[in-house]
């Protein structure tokens, strides 16, 4: 029945072309409407099976649909609940509509009594008060077991005694805080450091340098602001590490509503040799540095707070482990990556987005806004990222990308760069995965600009089974000592579009590129060109449809 009402409503459009407002409306089964008027049909096609229809609509774009998709087409004046079929401008529509978006923001656990991460499951005994003044510091609450001496305004403790806290409070130009370790047998105990309204600068060095290997509790104070920073050179002792403005051997583990602000002219702004744990209560840290804003060994967690980084190099390093962020706000402006897991174990690395707010602006070439040499989650949260640097990408991945949830704004604008490990050019790329990528929910705004340029690059399959995704590549082909680096919207060895996905695609280049095979199983995918040259679909293996709508072509 629906081949024959098909076929004659074919050969009815055919011959009645005429002037006018009548729509033609396209129902598909996901619930979608979409017209044109009637009198831009050239043709209607099929294929052999009578699976596909093929709509040629004003000579430039070709509509195919899956007959499992596209339940019925009627006449009609209005299209109140209906939507046209999108042209390249409509995209540069969607960008400019886009706001900061809402974002969800997942709860930290419930709080496990064996847990030493949480501040609430550390009982203090004895609180030491360090007031800071000049270049003096007075010393109140001092007990047995913690050996405090004074340089002027600079502070080495050494403590055998457990659940201790010290308050740090007052200005100092010219004054440090050191936890130092005699015998780690005796000395090393878990301890909280409160800040209380601190101003202090150490020109020679950490302004708070911890040498305990245990956890610190650093809290910030309710309605206090401290200003925090090192020296451009640091007069290190021998045999300990000093990276940072802020610098633990042990874990750092941050709570408190209050406000901190950290300058490093030498080194980190804030770095542990072990793991950095942001609490779901933290306040505001403001970060200037000259190398990472925070640098950290094992892992990095955040549940809240807003940090806002300034960095010379990297935003967020994590050297050997993973990056994960359930909530707050990052706001992070770097010369080199933004967020980064990690240098040298890609074992270990791996990125995980579940929420909060993070945005990413990064200059150098090669300077990624989010990258891990291991693989990416992303099932909730907004990220915003905007790349400049030649070679530059948004999002990537030594290994599989998996996007399920949440939003993502990504722009990259750099051109290629000779990558002398890959032996090969690289691009600039809004999402870039060495091995799958999966899209399978979420909203993604993808503008790539640069010549050359790939907004989407998978090495491996490219998989899209739901989701809403806009791309724009505004780059075209470049020659670069006589090798042609193609700008392409998707750049992968096979594709797959299934479900309830939404792709619309507009490029000056290639809008879809496949090393291999291109199968459509579902969803509705828009691949159009804005160069009457260029190719919406170049499929180097099959190119199969089982479902769904695909429109491609040109235009304007």
């Amino acid at each position: 029945m629906r081949r024959l009402f098909l076929l004659s409503f074919a050969a009815f459009v055919l011959s009645s072309v005429t002037a006018g407002t009548d729509k033609l409306h396209f129902y598909q089964n996901d619930g979608v409407v979409r017209y044109c008027n009637y009198g831009a049909v050239d043709s209607i096609s099929f294929d052999q099976d009578y699976t596909l229809a093929l709509f040629r609509l004003g000579g430039e774009l070709t509509a195919s649909y899956h007959f499992s998709m596209l339940d019925s087409l009627t006449f009609g004046q209005s299209v109140s609940n209906a939507a046209t079929f999108p042209s390249a401008p409509d995209f540069n529509e969607a960008f400019q509509s886009t706001v900061t978006p809402e974002y969800n923001n997942v709860p930290e656990p419930p709080i496990d009594a064996d847990d030493n991460d949480y501040i609430e499951n550390y009982t203090v005994k004895n609180t030491i008060t360090f007031t800071y003044e000049g270049n003096s510091v007075t010393v109140a609450g001092l007990v047995d077991g913690v050996t405090v001496t004074t340089d002027g305004a600079h502070v080495r403790v050494v403590s055998t005694k457990a659940k201790m806290r010290y308050l740090l409070q007052g200005s100092t130009e010219n004054g440090s805080f050191k936890v130092a370790t005699e015998n780690p047998d005796l000395d090393e105990k878990r301890f909280c450091i409160t800040l209380n309204g601190l101003t202090m600068t150490n020109p020679n060095g950490a302004a708070i340098n911890i040498q305990t290997g245990k956890s610190v509790y650093l809290s910030l104070a309710k309605d206090k602001v401290n200003t925090l920073c090192d020296g451009d050179k640091y007069n290190t002792a021998p045999g300990e590490d000093e990276k940072g403005t802020i610098f633990s051997e042990g874990q750092l583990l941050i709570s408190g509503s209050g406000t901190l602000n950290v300058k490093s002219l030498g080194g980190h702004g804030i770095c542990s040799d072990d793991y950095i744990f942001l609490r779901a209560n933290t306040g505001t840290i403001n970060i200037t540095s000259k190398k990472d804003g925070l640098n950290t060994k094992d892992h990095f967690t955040m549940y809240g707070g807003t940090v806002n980084i300034n960095s010379q190099r990297d935003g967020i390093a994590v050297r050997e482990g993973p990056f994960r962020l359930y909530g707050g706000t990052l706001d992070m402006d770097c010369f080199d990556d933004g967020i980064v897991s990690d240098y040298t174990s890609p074992d270990t690395a791996s990125i995980f987005i579940a929420g909060g707010y993070t945005k990413i602006t990064t200059t150098d070439e090669k300077g990624h806004a989010v990258y891990t040499t291991g693989p990416l989650t992303m099932t909730g949260g907004a990220v915003s990222a905007d790349v400049a640097g030649n070679a530059s990408k948004c999002l990537i991945a030594g290994d599989s990308i998996l996007i399920s949830g949440g939003y993502a704004m990504l722009k990259a604008a750099g051109t290629p760069l000779y990558d002398k490990k890959e032996k090969d050019y690289a691009s600039a790329a809004c999402i870039r995965a060495k091995r799958d990528l999966t899209i399978s929910g979420g909203d993604l705004y993808l503008l790539c600009s640069g010549d050359g340029g790939k907004a989407i690059n998978s090495v491996s399959n490219t998989l899209i089974s739901g989701g809403n995704i806009t791309v724009i590549t505004q780059g075209r082909d470049c020659t670069i000592n006589d090798n042609t680096i193609r700008s392409r919207a998707v750049d992968t060895e096979d594709m797959t579009i299934s479900g309830n996905a939404v792709l619309k695609l507009s490029t000056a280049g290639t809008s879809i590129y496949t090393g291999n095979n291109l199968n459509i199983n579902g969803g509705s995918t828009y691949s159009l060109t804005t160069d009457r040259n260029a190719e919406s679909l170049n499929v180097k293996g099959a190119r199969q449809q089982t479902g769904g709508l695909i429109l491609f072509g040109y235009s304007e």
